[in-house]
């Protein structure tokens, strides 16, 4: 299995709904921007969260905020408006750590076997 990390900004509110099963699921874009050659080059990557980390995605992030997320990676092609082929990054959440920033205030974890409070604690990624 291959396993991406990236950390970045939202760059709009998190939105969720919930599957015909009664599932939930929280999609967000998160931007990472570094500089190439005096050049900023931003990259976005499009998030999906299930179950208890997209209940905690969905109350505790708002756009701006900073997060660390860990998943698995996907590549889906598209068709661009004026018909000229683009790709999109998408990763499915396996961890989200709120490392504050913008957002409701609050620093955490939220991990696919669960979600464990850090309130008011702004941890680090594990690297």
């Amino acid at each position: 299995m291959i396993e991406l990390t990236i950390i970045g900004y939202l760059g709009k509110d998190p939105e969720a709904r919930y599957t015909q099963n009664g599932t939930l699921v929280c999609h967000f874009s998160v931007a990472s921007t570094r500089k190439v050659n005096n050049k900023e080059q931003t990259t976005w990557v499009e998030v999906t969260a299930w179950d208890k980390i997209a209940e905690a995605c969905h109350q505790h992030l708002t756009k701006g905020s900073k997060v660390f997320v860990r998943g698995i990676p996907a590549v889906e092609a598209f068709s661009r408006k004026n018909g000229e082929p683009g790709a999109s990054l998408k990763l499915t959440a396996q961890t989200v750590q709120f490392l504050g920033g913008s957002g409701k205030g609050t620093s955490g974890i939220a991990e696919q076997s669960g979600v464990e409070d850090y309130a008011g604690v702004e941890e680090e990624p594990p690297f």
